[in-house]
């Protein structure tokens, strides 16, 4: 079957506690909040694309484990398809996250069956435009490049070696300002995003800036999910022909109204609450 646009990646189970500060090196927080939220880049992604209205499937992989169905469930609510889901003997992937009352967070990952999802897993891609990151195996990503004549979207993160021939084959790259510098992106002939927080993002195409936006101002709870759910707007919008000035402050509508609600996916927004916000923008 064939989809608008794929996602390749990590499917996770997040574990948040919520405090008021970030504990320092070898300290203990206390009096924190617990909640456990489906998470992992991929299925962030996956979720985002698909509220925003993307016909979307995710290939990526979870444990024969109880983690799985509480993983899934926004997938499966959102109607992200699934038939390239595969069950592998690990455990679902699981990301430990503190959250302070500001916003910043601290994340450990134990990636399970994320680590464990291998080329021979992945099934021939379909559809017309991909979006991957890397918290899956950079050999599993090149398998599924392999012959593919659709758009490449490269969210590269997080930050890993050996991935030049990914950036080279994308279409579209997205980085936060550590990840552009941690690359070497100067040859890069495709388009280049880099988002900059609350300051917003840049637009680059062969090292010239061609658009430039800022996010509308709101009150900040969680800055998880954002560069996620950025990351699927841009994509979703470009792939929909949207000017590049018009995709990027799409984007960072999205990315702004994510961080608004506690956790990723359950914080992503819908085509008419950013609608709603871009209008308010232009008002």
């Amino acid at each position: 079957m064939s989809y608008g646009l794929t996602v390749l990646g990590s499917i996770n189970l997040d574990l948040i506690v919520r405090v008021k500060d970030l504990p320092k090196a070898g300290e203990t927080v206390t009096g924190g909040e617990y909640r456990a939220l489906p998470g992992g880049k991929g299925a962030n992604v996956a979720v985002a694309a698909r509220r925003l209205g993307a016909e979307t499937e995710i290939m990526a992989a979870v444990g024969k484990d109880d983690y799985a169905a509480q993983a899934l469930v926004n997938l499966e609510t959102e109607g992200v398809y699934l038939d390239a889901l595969r069950r592998l003997d690990a455990h679902t992937g699981l990301a430990f996250i503190t959250v302070s009352e500001s916003g910043e967070n601290q994340i450990a990952v134990a990636s399970g069956a994320n680590a464990a999802y291998a080329p021979e897993h992945v099934p021939t891609l379909c559809s017309d435009v991909l979006i991957t990151q890397f918290e899956i195996p950079i050999k599993t990503i090149e398998a599924a490049l392999d012959g593919y004549a659709g758009f490449v979207a490269v969210n590269a993160s997080p930050i890993r070696e050996g991935v030049d021939a990914i950036l080279n084959r994308a279409d579209l790259i997205i980085v936060n300002q550590l990840e552009a510098e941690a690359y070497d992106l100067s040859g890069n002939k495709g388009l280049l995003a880099v988002t900059l927080g609350s300051a917003g993002a840049e637009l680059w195409r062969d090292g010239k800036l061609i658009a430039k936006a800022v996010p509308p101002k709101v009150n900040v709870v969680d800055t998880t999910g954002a560069g996620d759910a950025f990351a699927a707007a841009l994509t979703v919008a470009l792939a929909e022909k949207q000017s590049e000035q018009a995709a990027l402050d799409f984007a960072c509508a999205v990315g702004a109204l994510t961080t608004t609600r506690l956790g990723t996916q359950t914080a992503s927004p819908t085509r008419a609450e950013v609608e709603a916000a871009l209008a308010k923008l232009r008002a």
